[in-house]
């Protein structure tokens, strides 16, 4: 089996060999793309790197090399250079500004992103608000930050909020693709690629029947998923596409309302389709004992695909297939983001896209013909 964490070693060694103090290493991410690796084992490799005096990282410019690579590992004579001591004397405050409500997503989110900064030597406040003018009036009290990552977790910002977080500072991150085309760095997933992704997955299985549901709010997320929806549509036929629109949020009774819609194209114990993909299920284990009280076994009479977070428990369940993007995933475009902006403040806004990520569960079978 191909050791790709020894491969990277080598490329790095290799490059410190020829570089000067100060010449930047590449991405995390472009190295994880590179040699196929998570970002848990490059950054070990960067830790190993920095623990033999060849590296150092700072926030804002990235990962760089200290000495040439034949000084490496050499014991120092108590007086760190220059560029070390910039590095680790520059601390920048972040604002994390969350909307208060009941879904796990947000809150994991957060305090990941929380955790992300601080260990980068940042400081961190964090502030929770369930009333848009009550933060106005706390936000108005605080001092200036370096930079404000806002999570509206499915509710509008108010132009007003936005207001007062630009007072408090230049850089402005939004969890979420809403704000795409304003003067901030929006994150998130376009919905309707992990769509046709488990429509393509459920095609494979031989299934001809396939619904999907989403809130029926206007969100951008589940407008590009309705759109490409449609587009599926046109390009399969053959196939019979259902659409459900729930009238709730997430953080609302959006399950039950959904398995409510289900109830009423129950006929003689079947639905008129034999797969659905879901977008928005907060919890995968309440969801599957909901569609069991009404009759619906899964996967023999119905194979379920969940549209969400690939890496969080709650979500699957520990049962379904779901297919979407990672709260890591989220959290690194979060950071690098910022951290973009910090290094080149006349950079382009412009919105970034997580990708797409799959988690296979036992959700997921070929449809059982009926005679």
């Amino acid at each position: 089996m191909r050791n790709t964490t020894i491969e990277l070693e080598k490329y790095l060694n290799d490059l410190s060999t020829t570089a000067r103090a100060g010449d930047k290493l590449p991405t995390v991410r472009e190295l994880m793309r590179r040699f196929g690796l998570s970002q848990m084992s490059v950054q070990r490799v960067f830790h190993d790197m920095r623990a033999r005096g060849l590296v150092d990282s700072q926030v804002g410019r990235g990962t760089f090399f200290l000495l040439h690579g034949s000084d490496a590992g050499e014991p120092r004579d108590g007086g760190e250079s220059k560029i070390v001591s910039s590095a680790r004397a520059e601390s920048r405050s972040v604002l994390l500004l969350r909307r208060s409500i009941s879904i796990a997503r947000g809150r994991v989110l957060i305090e990941k992103l929380h955790e992300r900064f601080v260990a980068n030597g940042q400081k961190v406040l964090e502030v929770s608000y369930s009333d848009p003018n009550h933060a106005r009036a706390v936000l108005k009290g605080l001092p200036r930050f370096d930079a404000c990552v806002v999570q509206s977790t499915y509710r509008p910002i108010p132009i007003e909020v936005l207001a007062a977080i630009r007072d408090k500072t230049d850089v402005i991150a939004v969890d979420g693709t809403a704000l795409v085309g304003a003067d901030v760095e929006a994150v998130g997933t376009e919905w309707g690629e992990p769509l046709a992704e488990a429509t393509q997955r459920l095609l494979e299985r031989g299934h001809r029947k396939i619904a999907f549901a989403a809130t029926s709010r206007p969100l951008l997320a589940t407008q590009l998923g309705f759109r490409r929806w449609e587009y599926l549509e046109k390009a399969h036929p053959d196939i019979s596409f259902h659409t459900i629109k729930v009238p709730l949020l997430p953080d609302e009774d959006y399950v039950q309302s959904l398995v409510a819609e289900l109830m009423v194209q129950v006929d003689d114990g079947r639905l008129p389709f034999s797969a659905l993909i879901v977008w928005g299920v907060e919890d995968g284990a309440r969801f599957r004992r909901m569609l069991m009280d009404l009759g619906v076994s899964v996967p023999e009479h119905l194979s379920v695909v969940l549209l969400g977070r690939t890496d969080l428990p709650n979500e699957r369940g520990g049962f379904f297939e779901i297919i979407g993007s990672s709260i890591d995933d989220q959290v690194e475009a979060l950071y690098q983001a910022i951290n973009d902006r910090w290094l080149n403040p006349s950079l382009p806004y412009g919105v970034r896209l997580t990708r797409v990520t799959r988690k296979e569960g036992a959700s997921v079978a070929s449809p059982i013909e009926v005679n």
